[in-house]
């Protein structure tokens, strides 16, 4: 994702200092988030850990208010870091060209990405909605979905066709291929299952 993001900064020599300073606070946001979370519910800690703050915030304890507020803090810091790379491949496609018949064809495409990058983001909320009822399965079959096939076979195709290994590389790369479809589908279908 920091590809496309740096490629949309103005000024590149502030873009490392900015990423990096960012995901830090990210990764110490989900630090002491978890952390405080072990340390108050110990081994009654439930997934997802949010599930915890239904007994702090009845009794109005201020580690449950704190908790929450890293929790919506660090996912707010989150999002556009994860929806960018998505929104800006999609906008690639759908706004190739000028859009016609406009004076400021510049502001309307502006406004025009704003509007598609807006409804993506209801379009995710309504999926995490819709799953909450269901996180662990739902992010089963995002993970088996997205990251099996990130892992195991796109990369085995690559190397397959741009390299065009011998047979013994080949074999191994068919082996990892093979190995990556099953994994798809038994993870898959595993998370379907867990859905109902």
């Amino acid at each position: 994702f920091v590809i496309p993001m740096y490629e949309a900064h103005e000024k590149k020599e502030t873009f490392v200092p900015i990423l990096t300073k960012t995901l830090w606070a990210v990764v110490v946001l989900f630090i002491l988030f978890g952390g405080l979370n072990y340390m108050r519910y110990g081994e009654a800690t439930v997934s997802p850990v949010t599930k915890n703050f239904a007994e702090s915030l009845s009794s109005s304890s201020p580690l449950g208010r704190i908790m929450q507020f890293a929790f919506a803090f660090a996912s707010l810091l989150n999002v556009p870091l994860f929806l960018f790379p998505a929104s800006i491949a999609i906008e690639d496609k759908i706004f190739k060209g000028q859009i016609p018949g406009c004076a400021a064809p510049g502001l309307v495409r502006k406004w025009s990405k704003n509007v598609l990058r807006t409804i993506l983001l209801f379009c995710c909320t309504l999926i995490a909605y819709l799953g909450a009822a269901h996180i662990n399965a739902l992010v089963a079959i995002i993970g088996s979905v997205c990251c099996v096939p990130l892992a195991f076979i796109y990369p085995v195709i690559c190397h397959y066709v741009l390299l065009e290994p011998g047979p013994i590389v080949a074999a191994l790369d068919i082996a990892i291929g093979t190995m990556g479809a099953f994994l798809f589908v038994l993870t898959t279908v595993s998370a379907i299952q867990d859905w109902q």
